[in-house]
């Protein structure tokens, strides 16, 4: 519920418990310690793919692949990859999927940044769609909401 972060940021602000800072620019390759490669590669790619094949409705698995059986396969077909990448159908891929993830992302790596440069505390007021997600796997509920963070 985005309404979370708004009033977790005006708590921020009527106790002034410190300055609130948007996320630095990271590689997203700095993602792969949380998120396999080719997990990061189809989120970053996956709503291309949708439009590139004549889609203009929100991405959802339309198969859902069995892993177990070759979860080193990745389907090559974006029918294929929001179940692959899926533990649930409770959140679509978006336009603004990418930006949402990407954001978060990196608004964890500048709380993380900040403590490494000295900061007593950092607070990531960060929750991506797919919140529920594993090192190949989304799953939650969606929220498209920028991220914004206390350093």
């Amino acid at each position: 519920m985005p309404r979370r972060a708004d009033t977790v940021l005006a708590r921020i602000g009527a106790v002034g418990l410190g300055a609130v800072v948007g996320p630095a620019d990271y590689a997203s390759s700095l993602y792969s310690p949380a998120h396999t490669p080719r997990y990061i590669r189809f989120l970053e790619n996956a709503w291309a793919d949708w439009l590139a094949v004549g889609r203009r409705h929100d991405a959802l698995p339309l198969i859902w692949p069995v892993r177990d059986l070759r979860a080193d396969v990745e389907p090559e077909h974006i029918d294929g990859k929001p179940g692959f990448y899926s533990m649930g159908a409770g959140v679509p891929i978006t336009g603004g999927t990418w930006e949402a993830v990407r954001s978060s992302a990196n608004l964890a790596l500048t709380g993380a940044r900040a403590l490494a440069d000295g900061a007593r505390g950092a607070f990531a007021l960060c929750r991506p769609p797919g919140h529920h997600a594993a090192a190949e796997y989304m799953g939650g509920c969606p929220s498209w909401r920028k991220s914004t963070a206390r350093a």
